[in-house]
């Protein structure tokens, strides 16, 4: 493919994206609400990690197999809690994005036009995390100070990596779940039920290393199904470099970024082949089935 061509294609889908980023921030400044109300659920959040980390603590078998003390419970609640806040963007922005459209009637619009559609639903998740960072950064700044990590530039650089990386693995999965949402009508109530299964069985509010006081051979199963999904070691990152050596990863550190990259890119591979599915699909049967 020529210079050309390929500015022909990467050209107007960066324009399609940044426009309807641009158009996001627009919708949300309308809506201030809104803003309130990300604010609050951040505060909620690190306010229950506040009274897990008080009235609970990990038993015996969990401590040591993760590396938590009982005085550092509320920072890995309150880093689950946080790091949650991307992984819903994932799951609803895009599927929001398509929904609005399904009932306005303008998603038709999106798939007779040459512009890119991943693009198209990149962009709500790429907006709502760039709000989500600006309320992720005070819980970040509490977490830190929680942790006694707030004058060391290395836990502050590493873990703010793994936030970053975090809203980039998230992205895959939310454009995995939007093609869900076209393919499938009335697919939230099925969203929910994933995003809190995800998110508990991922490790935002269990150490997926405690699934071996459940039983041995089991917990080792469930870990490694675990490691299919980009969630898990975004989690588990985030530990590691919060706490250092003291926390025992799921697997060596080198290969946890590994499986990020890979997972990462499994699930932005499977939601083209879904696009893909669906362009065929609305050239087949006309238009009706968006």
């Amino acid at each position: 493919m020529s210079i050309q061509n390929i500015r022909g294609v990467v050209g107007p889908s960066f324009r399609v994206l940044g426009k309807s980023i641009w158009r996001d921030f627009v919708n949300i400044s309308r809506y201030k609400v809104a803003l309130f109300g990300w604010l609050f659920s951040m505060l909620v959040g690190i306010g229950s990690a506040f009274i897990f980390g008080v009235l609970f603590q990990f038993n015996p078998i969990t401590s040591a197999e993760s590396g938590i003390q009982s005085d550092q419970v509320f920072v890995f609640f309150a880093g689950g809690i946080a790091l949650s806040t991307f992984v819903d963007t994932a799951f609803w922005a895009p599927m929001g994005r398509v929904e609005r459209d399904i009932h306005y009637g303008t998603l038709e619009a999106v798939f007779v036009t040459p512009a890119n559609r991943l693009a198209y639903l990149l962009s709500p998740t790429i907006a709502d995390s760039i709000l989500n960072l600006i309320f992720f950064i005070p819980a970040f700044v509490i977490i830190m100070v929680a942790n006694s990590s707030i004058t060391n530039p290395y836990v502050l650089g590493t873990t703010l990596l793994i936030v970053l990386l975090t809203i980039v693995s998230m992205i895959t999965f939310g454009v995995f779940f939007a093609m869900i949402a076209i393919l499938v009508r009335r697919s939230r109530p099925l969203a929910v039920f994933l995003s809190m299964l995800f998110q508990f069985f991922c490790g935002a509010y269990v150490p997926v290393q405690s699934y071996v006081a459940l039983n041995q051979t089991l917990g080792e199963v469930l870990k490694y199904i675990a490691a299919i999904f980009p969630y898990t070691h975004c989690y588990d990152l985030f530990r590691y470099f919060t706490y250092g050596d003291t926390y025992n990863p799921l697997f060596p550190i080198w290969m946890e970024f590994l499986f990020l990259g890979v997972t990462s890119l499994l699930f932005l591979g499977l939601a083209a082949l879904l696009l893909k599915s669906v362009e065929k699909k609305a050239k087949k049967e006309g238009l009706s089935i968006l």
